[in-house]
């Protein structure tokens, strides 16, 4: 059996993390029996899509920590912020419970904020514990380095460049050690598995990239809203610190100029929890904060240009592979198509600063780019980025590495 450590299984899976972490879990259920232990903020019965992919799966309640006992933990301990997001004790005593139980060959880590469930195993020489795959989601010391880098350009951001900057310290150690001691590492880019086997990976990292379901995201699968003409979209968490940077940036510094050329022009932004700070851009005119919705595709659909103003951030970005797959003509940052096979110009237009909204009013403006765009990132999408190709280096990884050795034994910890 593998064991399948992951945050939250979300009903459908409609966010970065937890959409990997249902076509990783499929993957691997086509290869072996798989046993999840989850988290849920509320008492709910496992979704059934997930029940009839898992032997078994086990939740366990989580609410996330208050501010102060958030402080407390950062005064107290030398490890980062991320280490105590997940930490629940009934988690890691069932665990120990299935591991004296079961036969268990393999413990797959979705994210590093999962590995502290596993850090008693990693002073085991690897004979005597289960094989540990660490499917890192970013390079997340990478992500603070630059999540600091974009927050202490404006003053009135500075205690958040402060946290980050403290923050990017911790989880060098911290990934470090992880990533040392685990069997294997799992990155979701070239640039990330540089920046891990930076940290002393004992192998470089496979890389599977994040991929998208093009069948799902199709441009002929849904009606698209009406949102009018010219409607800017952006989709993502909007709780998520480096898309509430990109949305504040492009409302502050790029919007202006935009609506001074297009005034009927129109910017939505689609996604769970929309932050107060991401909430007060809605008092800016022709921007509607739409937060979140059970299906993105309308909106989509809907977008005359799609944008992705990433500053800061790690791994693939599903939001875009979203995009490319619904065939729209996306603007993004150099930094929101990092990891990616896309081609400036070709795929997509790739603007920063100032050029930003000038390549925003361009394709606004030409209905046949955004049509040769739109219809050169979709065939992308499908030749390079669905679920099916992405996710085949992990399959090789568990069948040569993992699955071929003898069953291991139970565990006693």
């Amino acid at each position: 059996m593998i064991l399948f450590l992951t945050p939250e299984l979300p009903d459908p899976p409609n966010k970065g993390g937890s959409i990997r972490a249902f076509h990783v879990l499929r993957r691997l259920a086509r290869l072996a029996p798989v046993g999840v232990l989850a988290l849920a903020e509320r008492a709910v019965e496992p979704p059934a899509v997930w029940r009839s992919l898992a032997q078994e799966v086990f939740l366990f309640p989580w609410r996330p920590r208050s501010l102060w006992t958030r402080l407390r933990q950062m005064l107290l301990s030398s490890h980062p912020d991320l280490a105590f997001r997940y930490r629940v004790p009934d988690l890691a005593d069932a665990l120990k419970r299935l591991l004296a139980q079961r036969s268990i060959r393999a413990i797959h880590i979705e994210g590093l904020e999962m590995a502290w469930a596993v850090e008693d195993l990693l002073d085991h020489p690897p004979g005597a514990r289960p094989i540990l795959v660490l499917d890192e989601l970013n390079a997340e010391y990478r992500l603070q380095e630059r999540l600091f880098q974009a927050d202490r350009e404006d003053p009135r951001r500075w205690p958040g460049a402060l946290y980050s900057g403290i923050q990017a310290r911790r989880l060098r150690r911290y990934e470090a050690r992880i990533v040392r001691r685990v069997d294997r590492v799992i990155a979701v880019s070239e640039p990330d598995a540089r920046d891990l086997e930076a940290l002393g990976t004992a192998r470089p990292p496979v890389v599977a990239p994040n991929g998208v379901d093009t069948a799902f995201f199709h441009p002929e699968a849904v009606e698209p809203f009406p949102l009018g003409e010219p409607a800017f979209v952006f989709t993502g968490s909007m709780d998520y610190r480096p898309n509430i940077d990109a949305v504040r940036w492009l409302a502050q510094a790029v919007w202006p100029v935009v609506r001074s050329v297009l005034p009927e022009a129109r910017l939505y932004l689609v996604g769970r929890r929309p932050s107060p700070a991401v909430r007060r851009l809605q008092e800016i005119p022709g921007i509607h904060v739409v937060g979140e919705v059970p299906d993105v595709r309308p909106y989509l659909a809907g977008a005359t240009v799609y944008v992705a103003p990433l500053r800061a951030g790690g791994g693939t970005r599903l939001k875009i592979l979203e995009a490319m797959a619904m065939g729209k003509a996306i603007v993004s940052t150099p930094m929101g198509c990092d990891g990616l096979a896309v081609v400036d110009g070709a795929h997509v237009w790739l603007a920063d600063g100032e050029a930003f909204a000038a390549a925003m009013i361009a394709l606004a403006q030409d209905p046949t780019r955004r049509k040769a765009l739109g219809e050169a990132a979709r065939r992308l999408a499908v030749a390079r980025y669905d679920w099916e190709q992405t996710l085949a280096p992990l399959e090789a990884l568990y069948r040569a590495e993992i699955l071929g050795h003898a069953p291991q034994n139970a565990y006693h910890l």
